[in-house]
């Protein structure tokens, strides 16, 4: 009877432990916490285009300009002019602060249609083409001026002498591009034009009246 007993309670032993285990394995497995998805990697930042675009660039056409002078000797006009001039112009109406000109005078083309005269204007004291042989014209920015119209803010060099020179524009459209036109007037002892005898101005006035009308081509480069 005892081992009877014992054998019985062996028996509902291991079936208390089988029954425990089949729970068990209804449970379902306790989900594991899912693992953080990657971050998406950063598009690197665009930045801000710090470039300038490009003004519109216009040269010179050679055959349709010219630059004229008129200065008084001996009581009496006497006109001239420079065959040999280069222009270039940056150009935009509504950008006019970095709008440019920049313009290249070979002093040694002058041309007062005489030639002793010619020669004399090269010598050393006046324009001494042989130490200087360019004038130049360079300007940074257009303004307007008060009457509506434009200038060129720049500086004049001759002789290797520069001031500051306002140049007064009027620019007009045509076919293939610009016309750059306008007058002003300069004095020539500012310049050195004119050394010993010729610093002067009983017989050479001291005024040299300038007078400009240049085509400009639009550049396709």
């Amino acid at each position: 009877m005892t081992n009877y007993l014992r054998l019985l309670g062996t028996a509902l032993l291991l079936s208390a432990a089988a029954c425990h285990a089949s729970q068990d394995a209804a449970k379902p497995a306790a989900a594991r916490p899912a693992a953080a998805a990657p971050a998406a990697a950063a598009a690197p930042a665009t930045a801000p285009s710090s470039a300038t675009p490009a003004l519109p660039r216009y040269t010179q056409s050679a055959a349709k300009s010219s630059l004229k002078f008129t200065f008084e000797q001996a009581g009496g006009a006497t006109s001239g002019a420079f065959k040999k001039f280069n222009t270039v112009l940056l150009y935009d109406e509504k950008n006019l602060a970095a709008s440019s000109l920049n313009v290249r005078i070979e002093i040694a083309s002058i041309d007062t249609q005489e030639q002793e005269r010619d020669g004399m204007l090269k010598d050393a004291d006046l324009f001494n083409v042989a130490k200087f042989p360019a004038a130049t014209f360079v300007a940074s920015s257009l303004a307007k001026r008060a009457d509506g119209g434009l200038e060129a803010v720049g500086k004049l060099t001759i002789r290797d002498i520069t001031h500051n020179l306002r140049l007064p524009l009027t620019l007009k459209p045509t076919t293939d591009g610009l016309e750059l036109s306008g007058k002003t007037a300069i004095k020539r002892l500012d310049y050195g034009v004119g050394q010993g005898e010729w610093k002067a101005t009983d017989s050479v006035g001291d005024e040299v009246k300038i007078e400009y009308t240049v085509s400009l081509a639009r550049s396709r480069s």
